[in-house]
């Protein structure tokens, strides 16, 4: 219960800062929107319908630490984030289930970069669909 509350506010905080809100929460170097997309082995990840699917970013720099809704193509949009280094972990829950959530640690880092717009993050030879 407690991961999905947490799940919950993640969500909540970034859709805050999507919905056209004018102040960003970070005081600091930002890119202003980028795309990405989730892949094993080069291959792009589908999920399944009944899957709601977020990567979690841990910010190395400043600490804290952000969600990104992954779409069931696996890509995604955002907005804006800070520059810098991250570390990663991909969530997976059914729709409408309570707890039941599945954890993939990605491996290595990953850099959001000043002037890069799209993103492709490996899932890493651990990855089980």
């Amino acid at each position: 219960m407690i991961l999905s509350f947490r799940t919950l506010l993640v969500v909540l905080a970034l859709a805050g800062f999507l919905c056209g809100c004018n102040s960003k929460p970070y005081k600091g170097p930002t890119v202003d929107a980028f795309t990405g997309r989730l892949t094993h082995e080069g291959k792009p990840v589908r999920f399944p319908d009944d899957e709601k699917i977020i990567l979690r970013l841990f910010f190395h720099e400043k600490g804290g630490m952000m969600g990104i809704p992954i779409q069931q193509d696996g890509t995604f949009q955002i907005g804006w984030m800070p520059l810098g280094t991250y570390s990663a972990v991909l969530i997976r829950q059914k729709t409408g289930s309570r707890g039941g959530q599945i954890m993939h640690n990605i491996p290595g880092n990953f850099k959001i970069e000043e002037g890069k717009t799209e993103y492709t993050i490996e899932l890493g030879p651990q990855w089980k669909p």
